[in-house]
């Protein structure tokens, strides 16, 4: 199931909608695997929080190799949290933004 049919099923909003949200969702993951991106999402209980996150491989892959393999999940985005220094997750239902990187 592709994540805005997973959107559109959860939330009950318009399909056109929940695609924008998945599109927006691939755009952040790709940014970073690349860079340090700023994003945000809804907490469960109903604030916006702001984070900053990386998927960079010379930054998250010394961390992975010594921590023990999880199952993933596909209704989340795990990230590395770069101020705390730790890995979160949020749910890509709730996602809010995230912060383009200006053209040069």
């Amino acid at each position: 199931m592709t994540d805005a049919k997973r959107i559109n099923e959860i939330t009950g909003r318009p399909m056109a909608e929940c695609e924008k949200q998945a599109q927006q969702i691939a755009e952040c993951i790709k940014e970073m695997n690349s860079r340090i991106v700023e994003f945000y999402y809804t907490k469960k209980d109903g604030s916006k929080r702001q984070a900053f996150g990386t998927l960079q491989p010379d930054i998250i892959i010394p961390i992975i190799s010594q921590a023990p393999e999880r199952k993933p999940n596909p209704d989340l985005v795990t990230y590395y949290d770069t101020e705390v220094k730790a890995f979160r997750s949020f749910k890509k239902v709730n996602f809010v933004e995230y912060v383009k990187q200006a053209q040069a």
